[in-house]
């Protein structure tokens, strides 16, 4: 794929003259899915809104020929619901945006897709989203990653173990670095821990599992990483890894779709 150079292709930004333009040269479109949900008493509510627009903004600039749809701003949230702000969708609904978005864009001409998510609680609906779009629209590619999982995978080679989580240094190192008027240093904290059914959740995510548990019950302010480690230069360096190693997924992405066409 090309060096993006020019920068990545923000297609809220562009005209649709602009995208008529582009859109042959364009291998693939990402989309961004976050949450508008407590992140601890120290990081903002769209935390993972803007970690996964970052990362794709990124990624695309790396990859070349690679465009990024708007945002899905809101998530499966219910677990958060103690804590005030949060906004939750269902995920049924989640599903249907997902859907609409890339049947529009389909409809313009647009032929690959990932939806990159920001946010734990959106997985399951961002999978039955991805499967349920390839079986209707039969869209060449369509697919999804936990955007999430990139940034924790940089953030272990620079930070402890006990800073990575929700609401922990590695999402607060992020959003420090890429919106600095969010950051909310002088309320960073560690977590506070419950300690309800810690050994039963260890033991069915052990086996591929889950056990259904409102945040509330399992920490008491809102955390579950210590975010005292955050800072904004950890999170230029974790974004730069996390974008360099979305990137090259996109790579191997279009260059395998291409072949079997």
């Amino acid at each position: 794929m090309a060096n993006g150079a020019k920068g990545p292709l923000i297609l809220a930004e562009m005209s649709w003259l602009e995208v008529r333009e582009r859109l042959p040269e364009i291998g693939l479109v990402l989309i961004p899915v976050g949450a508008c949900e407590q992140h601890g008493p120290h990081a903002a509510l769209a935390t993972d809104t803007i970690s996964a627009d970052a990362l794709c903004r990124e990624a695309a600039a790396r990859a070349g020929n690679v465009a990024v749809a708007p945002a899905i701003p809101w998530g499966v949230s219910w677990h958060h619901m103690g804590f005030p702000g949060t906004i939750s969708l269902r995920g049924e609904t989640l599903i249907a945006v997902i859907e609409d978005v890339i049947a529009s864009l389909h409809a313009h001409g647009f032929t690959r897709f990932l939806v990159v998510n920001g946010h734990g609680g959106n997985n399951a609906a961002v999978a039955l989203a991805v499967e349920r779009v390839k079986q209707r629209h039969g869209i060449p590619l369509v697919a999804a990653i936990f955007g999430y999982a990139l940034i924790a995978e940089a953030a272990r080679d620079l930070m402890p173990a006990a800073a990575i989580g929700h609401a922990g240094a590695d999402e607060v190192s992020v959003v420090w670095a890429v919106a600095p008027a969010l950051a909310k240093p002088a309320a960073h904290a560690a977590p506070e821990p419950t300690g309800a059914q810690a050994e039963s959740a260890a033991l069915l995510r052990a086996y591929g599992g889950t056990l259904a548990r409102r945040y509330d019950e399992v920490t008491r302010n809102g955390a579950t990483g210590d975010a005292t480690f955050a800072s904004p230069e950890l999170g230029r360096q974790i974004l730069a890894a996390a974008a360099s190693r979305l990137a090259e997924i996109i790579g191997v992405l279009v260059r395998e779709s291409r072949d079997e066409t």
